[in-house]
Order: C-alpha cells, then sequence, then structure tokens
C-alpha cells in the first residue's frame, strides 16, 4: 500500500501574481467584493489586506486557490493599475437589438 500518492492540484501561478499587487476579488456568498492590496502569495493562497471602513484599522482574507479554480471567486489584479487582470469573471455579451440589422 502507498503511502504518498500523486495527483494534480490546482495552485496559483506566483509569477502572475505577487506581493503588493493591488486586487479586488469578490466571494460567491458575499454581496460585495473588497479592495486591496496583496500582502503574501503562494502555491495554495492569496493573502490580501483591506481596510474595513473603521477608523485606523486593516482586516485580512484569504483566496485559496482550490476555491478560486472552482469558481467561487471573482478576481481583479493590477501591478500598476495601466493593465489589469482578471480571473473568474464572465462578461455577458449585451442583447443587440433587432438582430445587427437596422
Amino acid at each position: 500500500m502507498e503511502l504518498i500518492t500523486e495527483k494534480p492540484v490546482k495552485q496559483f501561478d506566483t509569477s502572475a501574481i505577487a506581493k503588493g499587487n493591488l486586487i479586488y476579488a469578490k466571494h460567491s456568498s458575499w454581496d460585495a467584493g473588497k479592495s486591496g492590496f496583496v500582502t503574501g502569495v503562494n502555491g495554495n493562497e492569496i493573502a490580501v489586506q483591506f481596510h474595513p471602513g473603521i477608523g485606523n484599522v486593516t482586516n485580512h482574507f484569504f483566496i485559496l486557490a482550490s476555491e478560486a479554480a472552482a469558481g467561487q471567486w471573482e478576481i481583479r489584479w493590477s501591478v500598476d493599475m495601466s493593465e489589469v487582470y482578471e480571473y473568474g469573471i464572465t462578461h455577458e455579451e449585451e442583447p443587440v437589438e433587432n438582430g445587427g440589422q437596422e
């Protein structure tokens, strides 16, 4: 009997997102997303620091790679706001009136 098994695991690409990046994330159970910055990232999770709107306080939330891969997170992030990357966000096409005919 094998003690160790190999299986594919979904992980974050740490070359795509890094500590200090700006981030907006919304979990499927939340009414609204939160904006903050990445304070830590590894293959399994992203730590995000955000301001909860209470005085001089900051807080954290964690994005698990397994949850992101399962479609539970909508994520936007940027290094310098010149280019914004997205993950898990679906863009609905606006309906075209008259089937595109004038």
